[in-house]
């Protein structure tokens, strides 16, 4: 691709952002930003309490825990995030 046509295309993008799809706990989520704070995804969209949560990416059998909420994640399509609960277990 030449520079001119690189231009153009990086100007379309901009006027119409791609859409990524990702989930948080099974619920489907959408948005054209490509990247996304833990904080934002896990306080607006999963409407979880930080404090008590976690934000994990499930990516093939590994999941990569989210502890800075100031941290900012590029999204993809198809993102896969699930939301550990920090309270202890009783041990029977």
């Amino acid at each position: 691709m030449n520079q001119e046509n690189k231009e153009k295309a990086e100007k379309v993008e901009k006027q119409y952002p791609k859409q990524i799809t990702y989930f948080i706990d099974k619920e489907k989520f959408e948005t054209t930003e490509q990247v996304l704070s833990v904080r934002f995804l896990l306080v607006e969209e999963a409407k979880e309490d930080p404090n008590s949560t976690t934000l994990a990416l499930k990516h093939g059998n590994d999941t990569r825990k989210f502890n800075n909420l100031d941290e900012m994640i590029p999204m993809e399509n198809g993102m896969k995030f699930i939301v550990f609960h920090n309270t202890p277990t009783t041990v029977s």
